[in-house]
C-alpha cells in the first residue's frame, strides 16, 4: 500500500513538473522576443550599400546600431539604426548633456 501511494505521488510530481516546463518554454522573455526580430548586422551593411553608403563599422550599442561610414562623395557620416527597422535614429550628442558647457563656463576668465 505504502509502495503504490509512494508511485503514485512521485508520479503526479514527475508529471506536474513535466507540465511546468512545457510551459515555460513557451514563454519568452521580452528581450528574447526583441533579439529574435532584430535586423542582423549584415543585413544593415547590406541596406546601407544599396543607398550609396560605404560602412565602416557598425555597432549594437545601448539598444540601437550604431553605424560609421563614408557617403558616395567621401563624407564620413555617423547614424543611429533602429535595430528592428532599421530607420534612422534622432542623433543626441552624448556631450552636450553631460554638462561639459556648463562646466566650461566656470573657467572663463571674462573679468
Amino acid at each position: 500500500m505504502k509502495r503504490t501511494i509512494l508511485f503514485t505521488t512521485s508520479l503526479a510530481t514527475a508529471v506536474g513538473l513535466f507540465a511546468l516546463g512545457a510551459q515555460a518554454q513557451d514563454q519568452s522573455t521580452p528581450a528574447q522576443t526583441q533579439a529574435d526580430q532584430r535586423m542582423s548586422i549584415a543585413q544593415i551593411a547590406g541596406m546601407l550599400e544599396g543607398q550609396g553608403y560605404t560602412v565602416r563599422e557598425i555597432e549594437l550599442e545601448r539598444g540601437r546600431y550604431e553605424v560609421e561610414m563614408t557617403d558616395a562623395n567621401g563624407m564620413r557620416v555617423e547614424a543611429y539604426l533602429n535595430p528592428v527597422t532599421g530607420a534612422v535614429l534622432p542623433y543626441r550628442d552624448d556631450d552636450s548633456t553631460r554638462g561639459y558647457a556648463r562646466d566650461n563656463d566656470r573657467y572663463d576668465d571674462d573679468d
